[in-house]
């Protein structure tokens, strides 16, 4: 009888290994996943174009047309107040976007470009 216990005891102790094996691998496969995850950058959803509706309540729309004297220093604040650095370029919303997004831009909104974001 001990002749037949044996085998199954050995099998039984072999998936046992295989099974630790299996969930250290997943760990170690975790844990370098989870380090790979920390150590980039989330960075894909920030966009560098401020779109400025005319209602804002503030009133330097006048600033922001081409050719004004004060749109630069406009651009730059509103820039450095949503934490980019200074502005790249401000003007009229429509001829900044593309065609898929114009649709969801209030009429007469302007845009700002910004620079790099300020850590």
């Amino acid at each position: 009888m001990s002749i037949l216990i044996l085998p199954a005891i050995k099998i039984t102790l072999a998936a046992r290994d295989q099974f630790k094996l299996f969930r250290l691998v997943l760990f170690l496969l975790g844990g370098i996943l989870a380090a790979l995850a920390l150590k980039m950058p989330a960075r894909a959803d920030e966009s560098r174009t401020l779109i400025i509706p005319p209602n804002d309540g503030y009133g330097f729309e006048e600033c922001l047309k081409p050719g004004s004297k004060c749109g630069l220093v406009v651009a730059d604040a509103w820039c450095r107040a949503h934490g980019f650095a200074g502005s790249n370029d401000f003007g009229p919303a429509a001829a900044a976007t593309d065609e898929a997004s114009r649709s969801s831009i209030e009429p007469g909104s302007y845009h700002v470009t910004c620079g790099d974001r300020v850590d």
